[in-house]
């Protein structure tokens, strides 16, 4: 088997098997239905008397962050939407984050954001101070610049990996860690891709981590 699907099929399995999830999510074609609501619990349609099945609830305090605020969406307030995605990311590839390796590609150190400008590529994904922020069309088309800005390095990052063949001495040294692509980072990169494009026009993103 060649060394990138070995290395590739390993991934899959720690990341499957050992590792807690990040998942962005996205709501896409929001419509306002109702401002100053302080949640959803107990919201009902004002006309029907009924709850709304697509329906999503903004805080005004997570819609603003540093220098890109979600301007375009209205704080306290309930919005309907058309479609609900989910992506989920290992919270590692092999033990990693996948935001310390876009960090590491990148060139940002994550414990000193307060050094990067506003603007800095990837900075929304890597700043802990926007952790729970809500993103909005502008950011979204900000994070996608930034991503098509940096694809063809991301598709050359590569990792050490140990990748053993049939043992023939029990007691012989392990083989040195071999370079192969990082396949798991590169999936990682693309599909997020997508989802901050599905937010690009009409549409949020916000993250949450699944309980350990």
């Amino acid at each position: 088997m060649a060394l990138r699907e070995q290395a590739s099929r390993r991934a899959h399995i720690v990341t499957m098997r050992e590792l807690r999830m990040y998942v962005y999510e996205v709501f896409k074609n929001l419509k306002l239905v109702e401002d100053s609501v302080e949640s959803l619990d107990d919201w009902v349609h004002p006309t029907t008397g009924l709850k709304l099945e697509n329906a999503v609830y903004l805080d005004g305090s997570a819609l603003a962050r540093r220098g890109y605020g979600t301007h375009e969406f209205v704080g306290s307030a309930i919005y309907s939407y058309d479609l609900r995605l989910e992506y989920s990311l290992a919270l590692g590839c092999q033990g990693r984050d996948w935001h310390d390796v876009l960090a590491k590609m990148i060139g940002y150190d994550r414990t000193k954001p307060e050094v990067y400008p506003d603007d800095s590529a990837f900075v929304e994904l890597l700043d802990p101070y926007y952790s729970g922020a809500t993103f909005g069309p502008s950011v979204s088309r900000k994070l996608l610049e930034d991503f098509d800005n940096w694809q063809e390095r991301a598709s050359k990052v590569m990792e050490a990996v140990s990748i053993r063949s049939e043992p023939t001495d029990l007691f012989a040294e392990p083989p040195a860690p071999e370079l192969v692509y990082d396949d798991a980072f590169t999936l990682a990169f693309w599909w997020l891709r997508n989802c901050f494009a599905h937010a690009a026009e009409n549409g949020i993103v916000r993250l949450y981590k699944t309980p350990g």
